[in-house]
């Protein structure tokens, strides 16, 4: 339950209840049977983090991020049209952005695999911007540079059904 080794935290509606997928840099999966705010929340207690206090730097905005003590930065995401619809992406691990046909955003991550999102580009690029400049001001102002990429990635479905 290393935040570093984790890069993305899709939510999945097996069942009766929810749980969530939980990838890591290696592009090991595992499932974990609870929500992604419960896993996140036990993430924090285990790192010694308070969600709740690094929320209130986002004074009560919906779709922000967290920070752990270990530097990982994770930025929420709509990867779900059904509740629960929001899952995490680490932000070192997010290589490009770019749409589909349908004009939703798919997230590149280090890898070259893909997540598939329910929000459009310009409203992910302002989620990571606000994540950014609020949690990592060392990264400045800067310009969001992204590009599709040139090869073809493996997608990982914006939500498990």
């Amino acid at each position: 339950m290393e935040p570093s080794r984790i890069i993305a935290l899709v939510p999945c509606v097996t069942g009766p209840a929810s749980s969530c997928l939980v990838i890591y840099e290696d592009w090991w999966e595992s499932m974990s049977y609870c929500t992604v705010e419960k896993y996140m929340q036990t993430m924090a207690s285990f790192m010694g983090n308070d969600n709740q206090a690094c929320r209130k730097l986002f004074k009560g905005k919906r779709g922000t991020g967290l920070l752990f003590n270990d530097g990982s930065i994770f930025v929420q995401v709509k990867l779900s049209d059904k509740a629960p619809s929001l899952g995490y992406v680490r932000l070192s691990a997010i290589r490009s952005l770019y749409t589909d046909g349908e004009g939703k955003c798919i997230i590149g991550l280090s890898g070259g695999r893909e997540l598939l999102t329910h929000w459009s580009l310009p409203t992910v690029e302002r989620h990571i911007r606000l994540v950014r400049d609020v949690l990592s001001p060392k990264a400045g102002r800067k310009e969001l540079e992204w590009k599709a990429p040139e090869k073809n990635p493996i997608r990982i479905p914006a939500a498990i059904e």
